[in-house]
């Protein structure tokens, strides 16, 4: 059994990680919450249609579509698509 004071240590810890992480990507004018206990509880992550977009999600599966590519994914299939087309220039 877990005692109370590792749990606030762990609380903390996770608090602190995830304003760090927010601070880093958002403005921090305006912070995603008010209080540092809101941080531990609460998500921090963007949930829009693109950073939420996976590979192999419901909408390849419900609407037949090949795959429904990450902007992360789409940036590598260029980048190595442009190498294939290097080397066979050469």
């Amino acid at each position: 059994m877990k005692s109370r004071a590792l749990r606030r240590s762990n609380s903390w810890r996770k608090a602190i990680r995830k304003k760090r992480i927010s601070d880093r990507y958002c403005s921090p004018e305006h912070p995603w919450y008010d209080n540092l206990h809101q941080y531990a509880d609460n998500k921090i992550h963007c949930s829009c249609p693109l950073c939420a977009s996976k590979t192999r999600g419901k909408v390849a599966r419900y609407h037949g579509v090949d795959a429904n590519w990450s902007l992360n994914d789409l940036k590598k299939i260029d980048e190595m698509k442009g190498q294939i087309k290097e080397n066979f220039e050469e």
